[in-house]
């Protein structure tokens, strides 16, 4: 675990370096928003002193290391206020949507997945395994615009941008989780069902491997019944198989949540980092993509962790993964 959580932090460190330079070599001076030929160069001029942007990118790197260390974000260059206010704000609404996609993406995988196997070869699985590959292929933001023109342009069932209603007047709270139920339910939903149909083929994969075992005949001549075959020695054998594909899934429902939050306008850690890229703020997107790093390898950790803990048989590799025992 300490080798883990130290190459975690070597991780980290390579990412906000990458992260530092490659933003400032892009093209564009995040001081342009302000610039007017009424203003004041030497005004202009303050502005970048204050912000430290004048001096050389060394030690602006070195300062900026030095403040991500002692959790200093800075301050936001577009906003004027500390970014570390901005993500708290951010952050929530980003795990609120990446988890609730990450639950319905395995009970929709899992389950899906085990109906495929149960009913292997059917016409039911072969409908199934249409559905799971079409759903995979077919890109997020065009599932979206789907969803979008469907639900919402042409049903008119459901919203389509932002985290509640604008003119909502609620009785109660209950009003205010409905409302956000509401505006949940079309980015959870195209944010899972990529990573749900691929989660079902692995897990029908997955089952499928266990049912070919000789354990399974000897099962099933002692006279268990299919239900408890499936759940007692199947699936179980299957799990940590199951777990590793959930875990190196949720850097894609990060990843994804760039492009759906920034469709669905819902003002997450996603749509401030598109935001802030296009407006040059240093410190939020060095700060988004940092916390986003830490996210990742955290959850991948647990995934591994959850790997062992589903099969005893299997240690930790010191090399930064389940190794067999």
């Amino acid at each position: 675990m300490l080798r883990r959580i130290l190459h975690a932090g070597i991780l980290v460190f390579v990412i906000l370096t990458a992260t530092f330079f490659v933003i400032r070599l892009a093209p564009g001076d995040p001081l342009n928003r302000y610039f007017s030929p009424d203003i004041d160069p030497q005004a202009m001029d303050a502005v970048r002193n204050q912000l430290g942007l004048d001096e050389p990118l060394p030690i602006q790197y070195a300062k900026t290391l030095g403040s991500f260390v002692r959790g200093d974000f800075g301050m936001s260059i577009t906003e004027h206020r500390p970014v570390s206010d901005i993500l708290k704000e951010a952050i929530p609404r980003t795990l609120l949507l990446t988890v609730a996609a990450l639950l319905l993406q395995i009970l929709l995988g899992v389950l899906l997945g085990m109906i495929s196997a149960v009913k292997r070869y059917s016409a039911l699985d072969k409908t199934l395994s249409f559905v799971f590959l079409m759903f995979y292929s077919i890109p997020s933001f065009y599932l979206a615009f789907i969803a979008i023109a469907l639900f919402t342009l042409k049903l008119g069932w459901l919203p389509s941008a932002n985290m509640f209603s604008l003119h909502l007047e609620p009785d109660g709270f209950s009003d205010i989780v409905f409302d956000r139920v509401l505006h949940m339910i079309l980015p959870v939903t195209v944010l899972a069902f990529g990573s749900a149909a691929a989660l079902a083929r692995y897990t029908r994969g997955s089952l499928l491997d266990v049912l070919g075992q000789e354990f399974i005949q000897t099962a099933r001549a002692k006279g268990l019944t299919e239900g408890r075959i499936l759940w007692k020695h199947v699936f179980k054998n299957a799990l940590p198989q199951i777990l590793t594909v959930v875990g190196l899934s949720i850097p894609f429902l990060l990843g994804g949540a760039v492009v759906i939050e920034k469709i669905f306008a819902w003002p997450g850690m996603g749509a401030l980092m598109v935001d802030s890229i296009f407006a040059r703020d240093y410190p939020v997107v060095l700060a988004v993509n940092f916390i986003a790093a830490c996210m990742v390898i955290l959850g991948n950790l647990l995934a591994d962790l959850s790997y062992a803990w589903a099969d005893p048989r299997v240690k930790l590799s010191s090399h930064g993964g389940p190794a067999g025992g």
